[in-house]
């Protein structure tokens, strides 16, 4: 790949990683200790992926996730256990592995010979992803907050699942909205 290509992707995904921060900043709703509903923030984030491949995509999404962990610090910083084991556990649970796995949507995408298909099944996988990270850090580190009598693993998923699912199904909408504009098409060639 040449120079200038590399300089214009790089410039797409940086562009799109603002674009993603600015729409992380609108929330439709935001959850008490954490997690929030946007307005398809992390679109720009797998249209990188979707368009410039897996090495792009998780660049792009690994700067998107250390920007949303600087955004988020008051959130790591209020860890009930206050360790650094739980805080780095945090940051990496809730912030750099759940926000660096959307940059494997467009892998999975690719795998499809129906893009649709393929893209349905890239934003699905990369959000489960992001629930699972949200879900083992409530385990592991927000357990406490479980209400009494709650199983700690049941309260985990139910509260992520709250955010994290209509979250995943309104960027799902979008992708298949957009990726039927031509021009717009964020599915790969």
């Amino acid at each position: 790949m040449s120079k200038s290509k590399n300089l214009h992707i790089l410039a797409e995904s940086a562009v799109c990683v603002g674009v993603a921060v600015v729409l992380s900043m609108i929330t439709l709703f935001t959850m008490p200790l954490g997690g929030s509903v946007t307005p398809f923030a992390i679109l720009p984030i797998i249209t990188v992926s979707l368009r410039h491949g897996t090495k792009w995509g998780i660049a792009t999404a690994l700067v998107y996730s250390l920007t949303q962990l600087m955004l988020g610090m008051a959130n790591v910083l209020a860890v009930p256990v206050k360790n650094l084991q739980s805080i780095v556990l945090c940051a990496a649970l809730d912030y750099v592995l759940a926000y660096t796995i959307i940059g494997f949507t467009g892998l999975i995408t690719r795998r499809y010979q129906n893009k649709r298909v393929g893209l349905c099944v890239g934003v699905c996988v990369t959000g489960f992803g992001r629930l699972f990270c949200s879900f083992v850090s409530g385990v592991i580190i927000w357990a406490q907050y479980a209400p009494e009598g709650w199983n700690v693993a049941l309260y985990s998923l139910a509260y992520n699942a709250l955010w994290c699912v209509p979250d995943t199904v309104i960027v799902l909408a979008m992708c298949l909205a957009l990726s039927r504009v031509r021009v717009l098409s964020l599915l790969p060639t």
